[in-house]
């Protein structure tokens, strides 16, 4: 019997590790992106005042056309105040100390509930709870790295964000988890000891900057390929020609050529958002 459960379990890793689905989502980075990665890790900007340095940051993310936030500890949602808040710009990571700074300030406040820039999340349904009940925040204009996921393997399982970086990216588990944010101190895995330790600086850091890039990843890279090969397709439409009389009557400003390569009924996924009357009723 002991054999057969182990032989289950081995068929079922077997067809884990061979599913297309999975093998579609899988984006290993590229020597440039770890070397960025490690760079970015040794200047995080650790942020407990409203001084010169929380201004520049305010600035730099004012200026993104999309930043990755993360909320530590946003697992209990709205049981728990939100201890540090973690952004990674194109530029910098910031860690926001809220404990320290006793409350989020009307400018940082703003931000989060502005359009723009989008916010790359993961778990928005937790964040969005925790923001809004503890801190009188509605979290706006923001994408999820979970429903990202789903979307590209149209799978619904449960999938936390160090998990899904592993997955998507192909990083061990193990590289981007620290003893301090798994080990026995709930104090240290919920982000309210002080002061922060470098594992936890990175820690933090690390995941705000690798969501970004799975955010990344999924859209471009799987979500919207087919959008990417139609685009590929069309860009080509003049230079099919080689004789440059013979493009000419097609260059027209008028001119609709081309544009039998785009299928403007093109979907990236199997059917249609749900409506709120389908939320409402969605199982829970």
């Amino acid at each position: 019997m002991a054999d057969s459960d182990d032989d289950s379990v081995a068929s079922f890793k077997t067809a884990e590790e061979i599913s297309p689905s999975r093998e579609k989502t899988i984006f290993p980075l590229m020597s440039h992106e770890l070397s960025s990665l490690e760079r970015k890790l040794n200047r995080i900007v650790y942020i407990q005042q409203a001084d010169a340095a929380y201004h520049k940051a305010l600035n730099d993310m004012r200026d993104q056309l999309s930043i990755s936030v993360i909320a530590e500890p946003s697992l209990y949602g709205r049981h728990r105040p939100v201890a540090v808040l973690v952004v990674a710009t194109a530029n910098q990571t910031y860690v926001f100390d809220i404990q320290a700074l006793g409350a989020f300030f009307p400018e940082l406040k703003k931000l989060l509930e502005d359009k723009y820039p989008r916010k790359v999340v993961h778990y928005s349904h937790r964040i969005s709870d925790q923001l809004f009940y503890k801190h009188q925040i509605t979290l706006t204009g923001f994408s999820d790295t979970f429903v990202a996921l789903c979307v590209a393997r149209q799978d619904k399982s449960a999938c936390s964000l160090p998990e899904a970086i592993s997955s998507v990216l192909n990083i061990p588990l193990r590289e981007l988890l620290s003893d301090e944010v798994t080990g026995v101190s709930e104090s240290r895995q919920l982000f309210t000891a002080r002061p922060l330790s470098g594992d936890q600086f990175r820690f933090l850091g690390r995941m705000a900057i690798l969501q970004h890039l799975m955010h990344d990843r999924l859209t471009f890279g799987h979500i919207c390929a087919g959008m990417q090969r139609m685009s590929a397709t069309f860009s080509q439409s003049f230079c099919r020609f080689r004789n440059g009389c013979d493009v000419a009557p097609y260059m027209g400003p008028k001119s609709r050529f081309g544009f039998q390569y785009i299928d403007t009924y093109y979907k990236s996924a199997v059917g249609s958002l749900p409506v709120d009357y389908e939320i409402d009723h969605a199982e829970k």
